[in-house]
């Protein structure tokens, strides 16, 4: 590491920050706990519609931004190529955007919906079934991977504009070369925000997750699931996106992330070829149906009068798409030399959401299928048993099912790699010191930042709480909402300039 290229208030105010968060919930758990909890229940009071209307307002514009002539805008200046071919690109930008969550949620989130659907319909119904799987795309599709867009194309066109030498989120609000917003007291506040956001979100995610593995390989191995195991799985899979961030973008992120595409494409087919082949497809047509059907009601549930359910799910997974954006974005917009905005923000768009869908229509649909056949009552045993045991057997119902669970582990660990090394790498950018200097951060700093980030979900792993990691995400969010809307006026504001120049 190179002293003289590092920021040493950013780096500071991230071990800062990272004490800050976890101490309290390593020493007290159980308070931590009930006051996340809280603070939760009061943000959503306070926040909830407002997360409704950005999700409205941020794909419209999106959509309108990439068909308006700023579009044309190539990311890196008129010459630049793609650094990265097709299929590397949209693996990263998938792998990044996800994490583990999707192979654990798509198999059991329809179940939590099923009994308590809105929209008047009765529970366990059919039509609730399809409703409960349409939300589930719902929730994984446009609006959210639309959350993501934003903040990418926000760093991404003054990153390559002004040519900037660091990933900063405060950079999504400089004006021109001239004028170094990172420096400021305003900068310094919008990075430390990010860094909150950064530590907080991703280290909720992996404590979510990392014990869903832990489930499968207590299943597969017929041991124990205890806090032990969860931090053995934890320290796995920072090894893995140590050694994966170690070896850079094009050597690391790049490779595992082209190999997880792989094998989770291969992992569905398999599911669709052995399960029920024609009933996953007939389940999968009337979700869409279902989903054209309720769309409009699916997006504003929540805005004008207050709905429990909107409060749960809805508005929770807008503010993880927004708590998780800032990082998805920088990253994003690090690996997207050459692509013109409306290559980046369709391809986030509909890539994003096809690759969602795929999970949700053939893992879900499955599960849904078993249950309606009477084969395997995932919602009896997610009520009685709980999420992590209900997610393991649904994929111990196929044929050779401990096979698929095994492969289900491994490629939530490297998905879980895939997503939080790019967070590593990020961390390791942002504490560089501003410059017109286009390079690397150092080897020894990334891997530095890959060790300390998984302090806090080994702290979430006393807590013992699904809920709490799931709170500790939404608590991030907050301050996004308020530069959601910058970011946006800067974009449209450099934008403008650039081609103001263009034609000068």
């Amino acid at each position: 590491m190179q002293e003289n290229k590092t920021d040493k208030l950013s780096f500071s105010s991230i071990l800062v920050a990272i004490i800050c968060i976890t101490l309290p919930i390593a020493l007290k758990p159980r308070e931590s706990e009930v006051f996340i909890r809280q603070i939760y229940l009061e943000t959503v009071n306070i926040f909830g519609s407002s997360y409704m209307v950005l999700g409205i307002i941020t794909l419209v514009f999106l959509l309108i931004l990439s068909l308006s002539k700023y579009g044309t805008f190539i990311l890196g200046g008129e010459n630049a190529k793609p650094e990265f071919k097709n299929f590397s690109w949209g693996s990263m930008l998938f792998c990044s955007g996800i994490g583990g969550g999707i192979l654990y949620w798509s198999g059991v989130e329809w179940a939590y919906y099923v009994s308590q659907p809105p929209f008047g319909i009765e529970p366990f119904s059919e039509e609730a079934y399809h409703l409960s799987s349409a939300y589930g795309i719902f929730h994984w599709g446009l609006g959210g991977w639309a959350l993501y867009c934003l903040p990418a194309i926000a760093i991404a066109v003054p990153f390559y504009h002004f040519r900037l030498g660091s990933l900063r989120l405060s950079s999504g609000i400089r004006s021109s070369q001239q004028n170094p917003i990172e420096n400021s007291i305003i900068g310094r506040i919008i990075d430390f925000i990010f860094v909150i956001v950064v530590i907080g979100a991703s280290g909720g995610t992996m404590g979510m997750y990392i014990p869903v593995i832990s489930a499968g390989i207590a299943e597969l191995f017929d041991v124990p699931h205890d806090v032990m195991l969860d931090l053995g799985m934890l320290f796995v899979c920072t090894c893995l996106f140590a050694f994966s961030v170690f070896k850079g973008i094009k050597k690391g992120i790049r490779v595992i992330s082209n190999i997880n595409v792989v094998m989770a494409l291969i992992f569905l087919m398999c599911i669709l070829l052995l399960g029920s082949f024609q009933e996953i497809i007939n389940l999968t047509i009337e979700a869409i149906k279902s989903l054209i059907k309720n769309f409009s009601s699916m997006s504003t549930l929540g805005i004008k009068e207050k709905s429990n359910f909107a409060d749960n799910w809805t508005i929770f997974y807008w503010a993880w798409w927004i708590a998780l954006g800032p990082q998805v974005g920088l990253f994003i917009a690090r690996v997207s030399k050459g692509r013109t905005l409306r290559e980046l923000i369709l391809g986030m768009l509909f890539l994003g959401s096809l690759g969602c869908f795929l999970f949700f229509a053939i893992i879900g649909n499955y599960a849904i299928n078993l249950e309606i056949n009477n084969q395997l009552m995932v919602t009896e045993i997610l009520a009685n048993e709980g999420h992590r045991i209900a997610a393991t057997q649904v994929l111990l119902s196929l044929p050779f099912g401990e096979v698929f669970l095994f492969t289900y582990c491994i490629i939530v660990i490297i998905f879980i790699a895939t997503s939080y090394d790019s967070v590593s790498y990020l961390l390791a950018y942002h504490v560089k010191r501003t410059s017109s200097e286009v390079n690397e951060p150092s080897k020894k700093m990334r891997l530095f930042w890959a060790v300390v980030l998984a302090i806090l979900p080994a702290s979430l792993f006393l807590v013992n709480s699904h809920r709490a990691a799931m709170d500790v995400i939404l608590l991030m969010s907050p301050p996004l909402l308020i530069l959601f809307p910058i970011f946006a006026i800067s974009i449209i504001r450099t934008l403008k300039n650039h081609y103001s120049d263009s034609n000068q």
